[in-house]
């Protein structure tokens, strides 16, 4: 497995296939069948940032492409084949360039001799020419570059294009000579240019300061646009004739017209990615105009996006024909997919069927000049309650027939405030609230209706009326969600409030609860932007809270979850949204300026995959339609490889359960992702199982034991999971109290929102950096450990049958950050390293206090990883360590004497910080560092030394983590490498070989 941001993209038009270059690989999808092709390792030692290909025709009419594949101070020449495309042909192997290399252009090539002759443009401001070998031709005035483009310009004319950190635009024009000469010099952006692009005699910049320039570019530059475009700095620019496509920082795609001040036309976006780094078009091949953008992104990830998927389809006013004069909407519903109730201002009811107006209900005489509340059951035997300000609710069946009416009649106001079918009862019970929380369920199955359960009222609030309800038929539970942003649970054998969640989605309110007939959890979103997972103990007949999560960070208003396919309707401040729920593929699917969700609206999603959305905007009604059949048949992401973070992971963790390979991933992102290995095949696949959404801050560290996970991270957060049948759900949460974390205390469960006004300690910020856990008591509960910022070692039981964390015992050895903590459980002996180079243990076999410890002083500073195993000839753990020293250190622990002793040491083995090491067997470990190099060590008893063995280059940047397993099916050990991606190595004991 492999996973890393994405940097290159170059379209192959001609056969609608698009390379992508991610770390030194090159990997080629087809846009027709939206299949991989293709992955192969090009640059050995360098990271993809750039293509540049050139369309050649054989003798036997093959159509094949020369590529040049060029990144950071190298570059390789292949050949992609339609007859071989699965393959590709190394023309030039990886070779260096003395400078940073930022374009290239294909001058010539000669088909019958071989040759090639290509221009390099690079950071310093030079000019490369390779021809059988490279040379410097030209060095330019002297400045630095971000940006270049080499390109053809009319008469064949051969133009280099370089963009400085000053913001600063330089044109230079090659002669006859192979000299270049200054053409123009423009300095219209304020910092550096990011990315030149040349098309059609158009000129494009995109910089630091987040703006679009266009130019038309003849013998001179002239200035056609210029625009702010995105929220953060841009990457790159693509053109055509008409359009500006650009891609930047702030994780979004965004289409512009040419117009002077711009005009965006289309926006693709993907949350909690860092970047989206490169893309390009693919052209139609009749009028040049762009159909389809193949984007890569900061989760390793391609994505296709289509120029013609508008928000809507179609938007238009339906007439309503009102026989009142002056008569308007005041309410509007779905009967079906092709029917609406609409309520007017006269009282009656109108149905829309297509665009054909009739009357439903004449109820000019009781339902005039009041708004009345409606509500539609869907099972299959489509019901209307409409409940008036006067407390009457009449029943309707489709036909508008009334079955049965309602008269509140409790001596007070009797408004009907809100009105619900309970599901699952075949619209046969009805929930009705009026003013002062009273709510009251009906039996409509009798004549006259009677009331069957009077509830107890709801808290008291300003606006005191439930959004949403959710009816559970076999706990006999009753879910509400109210306007102050609570989730109520109604026990109806008593009416009585069962369980409490305050102000679960703030005071903007709870809009809708819903249960997942797959994972049967319980969903309830709200007007917060949040998502809340729950469980349900049927026993105890408990909700039982699991995790919180967001769709994006642009949607505050959440409204209404749907089914099959699995979606979710939002608002912004003045749209309607459609978003996927997929954890992976979450993106908006439509989108309808509407005025914002405080409109009267209702959303139908038909079998077809046609999307309806209705709603009530100035004494008008407006539908808008968009059919989302492409959408869901058709895979945004071309990627074999599930997309993983969009930021820097932080934490792996390897484990198998029923004899299958997992992998769990924490992030700076704030997720924790859950992926499927398969370990029996050479090219290993990766399946994505969970994404848990419940850190505030970035997850850190990740240990499993047995069913249970725990994690931890900034923000001094402790959680546990627990994964059944590949569904994982969060069992136990801890955080740390501000005013308590100077003196190691703990929180209480479930109080992380009360603070203290008087708390002087607030802005002290503790962050969880390393866990560690050991089973006790027949593994009903477990002991935690947990190192921290504050140089304090934590010390919590876990008991699975409450979910609770108990902090236990807290301790220190010195004053500086602790970094990781491992624990050898037969003994309860816990290792803690820290930022002082010290490496300490600390005895837990008793309670004593203080607990009995001992440090040896290892290395210069952080101790970032260590490991240990059994001597058991000798009754000692062996310890190996690695920091940022990038030294490697073995050391003795004696479990008797309880004395450490320095074994081995090897300083500086890495050039850079080591972050990662693990024991193979006793007597072999690898080690990892920033570096890039896997490094394999052998420890040599007999003649008390330690030899570096193998040397592994990996393709992943930025290393921040390791972990290692030994898979039984293939008899061979696992590694897994992340920092800036994802990548699996395999390592042959026997013979002493790493490969991918």
């Amino acid at each position: 497995m492999f996973s890393a941001p994405v940097t290159a993209i170059k379209i192959l038009p001609t056969h609608r296939v698009c390379l992508a270059g991610t770390g030194p690989y090159v990997v080629a999808f087809d846009l027709t069948t939206n299949q991989q092709l293709l992955q192969e390792k090009i640059l050995i030692d360098s990271i993809v940032h750039g293509f540049e290909i050139r369309e050649i025709i054989r003798e036997t009419n093959d159509i094949s492409y020369i590529v040049v594949v060029f990144g950071q101070r190298t570059f390789s020449i292949i050949e992609w084949s339609s007859k071989s495309s699965t393959e590709l042909k190394t023309i030039l192997p990886q070779t260096r360039c003395p400078s940073w290399i930022l374009s290239a252009l294909i001058v010539s090539i000669d088909i019958s001799s071989q040759s090639l002759t290509i221009l390099f443009g690079t950071a310093l401001n030079q000019i490369y020419r390779y021809k059988e070998t490279l040379e410097l031709i030209q060095s330019l005035n002297y400045t630095t570059l971000y940006s270049s483009c080499l390109f053809r310009h009319m008469n064949d004319r051969i133009i280099f294009a370089a963009g400085t950190v000053f913001g600063e635009l330089f044109l230079y024009e090659k002669d006859s000579n192979d000299c270049f000469h200054e053409k123009i010099a423009i300095s219209d952006h304020n910092g550096a240019i990011f990315g030149i692009t040349y098309y059609s005699n158009l000129l494009c910049t995109v910089g630091d300061d987040r703006t679009v320039k266009l130019y038309k570019f003849n013998d001179s530059l002239q200035q056609i646009a210029s625009f702010f475009a995105h929220e953060a700095r841009i990457w790159q620019s693509s053109l055509t004739s008409t359009h500006i496509l650009t891609c930047g920082e702030d994780c979004s795609i965004r289409f512009w017209s040419h117009k002077s001040t711009g005009e965006l036309l289309r926006s693709f976006s993907v949350h909690r990615c860092k970047s989206v780094w490169c893309m390009d078009i693919l052209r139609d091949d009749q009028n040049e105009k762009p159909s389809i953008i193949i984007s890569g992104w900061s989760d390793g990830a391609v994505r296709r996006h289509h120029v013609d998927d508008v928000p809507i389809d179609s938007h238009e006013t339906l007439p309503l024909n009102s026989t009142v004069p002056n008569d308007f909407p005041r309410n509007v519903a779905f009967l079906n997919s092709l029917t609406m109730i609409v309520h007017m201002n006269s009282g009656q009811l109108l149905t829309i069927d297509k665009k054909d107006v009739s009357l439903f209900y004449d109820g000019c005489e009781t339902l005039k000049n009041s708004y009345a509340k409606m509500s539609i059951t869907k099972q299959g035997n489509e019901c209307l309650a409409v409940g008036s300000l006067t407390g009457g609710v009449f029943i309707f069946d489709r036909h508008g027939t009334v079955t049965n009416t309602i008269q509140v009649d409790t001596n007070r106001n009797n408004k009907i405030l809100q009105i619900f079918w309970l599901n699952n009862t075949l619209g046969n019970k009805l929930l009705i609230c009026i003013p002062d929380g009273i709510m009251l369920i009906y039996d409509i199955s009798t004549q006259p209706a009677k009331v069957e359960r009077r509830l107890e009222d709801l808290p008291d609030f300003e606006q005191r009326w439930p959004n949403t309800c959710l009816y559970l038929e076999q706990s006999n539970l009753l879910l509400l969600g109210d306007r102050q942003g609570n989730l109520l649970s109604y026990d109806l054998h008593t009416g009585a409030i069962h369980q409490k969640f305050e102000r679960l989605h703030g005071i903007n309110g709870t809009s809708f609860i819903d249960i997942d007939q797959t994972s049967n959890l319980i969903r309830s979103c709200g007007r917060d932007g949040y998502v809340n997972l729950f469980s349900l103990n049927p026993e105890q007949r408990q909700l039982v809270h699991q995790s919180t999560f967001t769709i994006t960070s642009d949607i505050t208003w959440l409204d209404q979850l749907r089914h099959q396919p699995s979606v979710i309707t939002c608002f912004t401040t003045n749209h309607f949204c459609l978003y996927t729920f997929d954890e992976q593929m979450k993106r908006c699917l439509m989108q309808v300026e509407c005025g914002g969700g405080h409109r009267n609206h209702d959303f139908y999603l038909d079998a077809n995959f046609n999307a309806h959305f209705v709603y009530i905007r100035n004494k008008r009604v407006y539908l808008a339609k968009k059919n989302l059949t492409r959408i869901f048949n058709e895979a945004t992401c071309l990627s074999e490889m599930p997309p993983t973070h969009g930021t820097e992971i932080r934490c792996v963790k390897l484990f198998q359960s029923n004899h299958q390979l997992y992998m769990m991933t924490g992030s700076e992102d704030t997720q924790i992702k859950l992926f499927s290995m398969q370990s029996d095949k050479s090219q290993g696949k990766c399946e994505h199982i969970s994404t848990l959404q419940s850190h505030l801050s970035a997850v850190c560290d990740i240990v499993v034991i047995d069913k249970f996970f725990f994690s931890c991270g900034a923000r001094a957060q402790l959680f546990a999971w627990q994964m059944k049948n590949n569904i994982v759900i969060r069992s136990g949460y801890f955080m740390l109290h501000p005013l308590r974390r100077r003196h190691g205390g703990g929180g209480t469960i479930h109080d992380d929102s009360r603070k203290d006004v008087n708390d002087e300690d607030h802005g002290l910020d503790v962050r969880f950096t390393s866990v560690a856990a050991v089973a006790e008591h027949n593994h009903e509960s477990y002991v935690i450990f947990v190192t921290a910022s504050d140089a304090v070692l934590r010390v919590f039981r876990y008991t699975a049958s409450t979910n609770r964390f108990s902090l236990i015992q807290t301790c220190s050895h010195s004053d500086y950050c602790q970094l990781r903590v491992k624990v050898y459980p037969t003994q309860y002996i816990v290792f803690v390293s820290s930022t002082d180079g010290l490496l300490c243990a600390y005895d837990f076999s008793t309670t004593d206090n203080p607990i009995r410890s001992t440090s040896i002083k290892l290395h210069q500073s952080g101790i970032n990883d260590f490991d240990l195993t059994e001597i058991h000839s000798n009754n000692l753990l062996r310890l190996a360590s690695v920091g940022d020293d990038g030294s490697v250190h073995v050391s003795t622990f004696d479990i008797t004497n309880w004395v450490w002793k320095r074994e081995y040491s090897k300083e500086c083995t890495h050039q850079s910080p080591a972050t990662g090491i693990r024991f193979v067997d006793s007597t072999r470990f690898v080690s990892i560092g920033i570096d890039q190099r896997l490094k394999l060590w052998i420890i040599d008893d007999k003649n008390n030394t330690l030899e570096l063995a193998v040397k592994y280059l990996v393709d992943i940047r930025d290393i921040l983590s390791m972990d290692m397993i030994f898979c039984e099916k293939k008899r061979e050990f696992v590694f897994v490498v992340v920092g800036a991606g994802v990548q699996t190595i395999r390592f042959d004991s026997v013979n002493c070989l790493f490969h991918s």
